[in-house]
């Protein structure tokens, strides 16, 4: 993660929150994908004034565009 996120105490701040939520967000990419999360700048904002439940939904608006989902509960789910 880059220095642009912050200091160490951020960047581990974001990286905690970015794995709890792609946890929860994995099942609906397709079976077999592989995903690379990186953190922008903004990250450090977007942890820091909405938390978690922020950055949970920025990451599912991101996998909605990657697989071509218009929705919550649009795509497929990973058995």
């Amino acid at each position: 993660m880059s220095r642009k996120v912050g200091g160490a105490v951020e960047r581990n701040r974001v990286k905690r929150m970015l794995r709890e939520a792609f946890s929860s967000e994995a099942a609906r990419l397709p079976v077999g994908s592989d995903a690379v999360v990186i953190a922008r700048s903004g990250a450090g904002r977007l942890a820091e004034d909405e938390g978690l439940a922020g950055v949970q939904s920025a990451l599912s608006a991101l996998i909605d565009k990657a697989t071509g989902a218009t929705g919550p509960g649009d795509s497929e789910p990973r058995r």
